[in-house]
């Protein structure tokens, strides 16, 4: 039996086959599978133990009437004979079926024990890989548990997560699965120097509660859509806020179920070029001054000469802030916002590549009357404003829009589409790609063992 199963019974998280107590009166009485074991003084068989978790080396079989899996002090010593045993029963060969390994870990049970019902272990975070030489604070970590020795426990909707720091803090997460099911996380990695690696501690099992997804980005962001909704074909289908629930997007175009593709993380939501757009009435449209959006786009080839709009009326004006791209059918992306009347303009170096998914962040800093186009996490372009620090807006702001606007409707795909009103740094903008992009190793998972659930 695989030892993700084990671990599931064992835990009480799914069924076990059913097996009885055994007793022995000899060495050669205890064979499991081919494996030769030792008949204990109480009559119960005991294995040897190769996951290091016993320091004997030695733990007693999972069918032992008491202390089933525990591990024991010490190799016990040979016999040829039947011992003496502190117990009676019938003797019967154990060479079965077992649904236990003793390779992995497993609650004991005694007179004198409570039973673990949660398994943990730690994660090392090597910051260096997707942050090389910056330090950050409040960074929100994308990790795929699907190597992770509990991702079936997750996976099976019984069980949730207890993720602290190296100091016992509670860190805050998100579920947000890769788009195979498989569990991801979110998590809000605790501040950082550079290139330092960090030790998380993270406990699995029944009853524990997560946190709520906004305690993650609310630092630092005013709005996060994941893009991972499912549409039905109608019109109206929502797309969750991470940061504000009240504040969702709304899907038209009948965008159809096949829509909900794989994206750069978890699942991405495809437009067809013709009608689609994902529209979100959001409190901080209005408000804006300094700004950053950011987001992964693909844009396809295909007739017309625009390839579309990614997002317009960020801040609630009839055009503005937005990014489209050009006209001439070169899938360069052109960006827009205005001051007083007057816009700025800040246009891609180069065309983005057609049919693969690209990260691209937009900043403005006012203090600067400086706009700045990042791609795929570097500078890549950027333009001084005209002076003045207000945003032009409508009186009752327009709702921003994602996959449409006025140079057409996206044909491609977008992605995890976050808004802050802060001037965010260079360094946080490529270690969002460099973490998301998918070609690193972002984490390094232990081993688990069985402890206490937390209260």
């Amino acid at each position: 039996m695989p030892r993700t199963s084990v671990i599931l019974c064992l835990l009480g998280l799914t069924g076990c086959p059913s097996i009885g107590t055994y007793q022995c009166e000899r060495d050669e009485d205890c064979n499991r599978e081919g494996n030769a074991g030792r008949c204990l003084a109480d009559a119960a068989c005991a294995y040897p133990e190769n996951s290091g978790r016993c320091e004997s080396g030695w733990a007693r079989s999972p069918n032992a009437a008491n202390s089933p899996g525990a591990c024991i002090d010490q190799e016990p010593p040979a016999t040829s004979g039947p011992v003496a045993t502190t117990t009676s029963g019938p003797a019967s060969s154990e060479t079965t079926d077992d649904p236990s390994d003793t390779s992995g870990p497993s609650p004991s049970s005694s007179s004198t024990a409570t039973d673990p019902q949660c398994l943990e272990g730690t994660v090392e975070i090597p910051t260096g890989t997707f942050s090389p030489g910056a330090g950050l604070d409040g960074f929100p970590l994308w990790i795929s548990l699907d190597a992770w020795e509990g991702a079936d426990l997750l996976a099976s909707g019984d069980n949730d997560l207890l993720i602290s720091a190296a100091d016992g803090m509670p860190l805050a997460y998100e579920r947000e699965d890769r788009f195979d099911g498989r569990p991801a996380v979110w998590i809000d990695l605790p501040a950082f120097e550079a290139d330092e690696t960090l030790s998380l501690r993270v406990v699995v099992g029944p009853g524990l509660s997560a946190p709520d997804p906004a305690a993650l980005w609310s630092d630092h962001y005013v709005g996060v859509w994941h893009m991972n909704d499912a549409p039905t074909g109608l019109d109206g289908d929502l797309v969750h806020n991470s940061v504000n629930e009240a504040e969702p997007g709304t899907m038209g175009g009948s965008m159809q179920p096949e829509q909900r593709i794989a994206g750069a993380v978890g699942a991405a939501l495809e437009f067809d070029g013709l009608d689609d757009v994902v529209q979100i009435a959001a409190s901080f449209q209005g408000s804006l001054d300094a700004y950053s959006i950011s987001m992964w786009l693909r844009a396809d080839e295909g007739a017309g000469e625009s390839r579309g709009t990614p997002f317009q009326r960020l801040n609630g004006d009839f055009f503005y802030p937005r990014c489209w791209h050009q006209t001439d059918g070169s899938l360069g992306l052109a960006c827009q916002h205005q001051v007083g009347g007057e816009t700025s303009f800040v246009g891609s170096s180069s065309p983005l590549p057609a049919q693969t998914l690209v990260h691209i962040a937009l900043v403005r800093d006012p203090s600067a009357d400086r706009t700045t186009l990042y791609i795929d996490g570097e500078w890549d372009n950027d333009t001084s404003d005209q002076s003045g620090a207000v945003l032009d807006t409508e009186p009752r702001p327009r709702p921003l829009e994602l996959g449409r606007g006025e140079w057409g409707t996206l044909l491609g795909a977008i992605d995890e589409v976050r808004v802050s009103d802060e001037v965010l740094p260079a360094e946080r903008i490529r270690a969002d790609f460099r973490s998301q992009s998918g070609a690193l190793e972002v984490a390094e998972f232990g081993t688990l063992s069985p402890t206490a659930c937390p209260l």
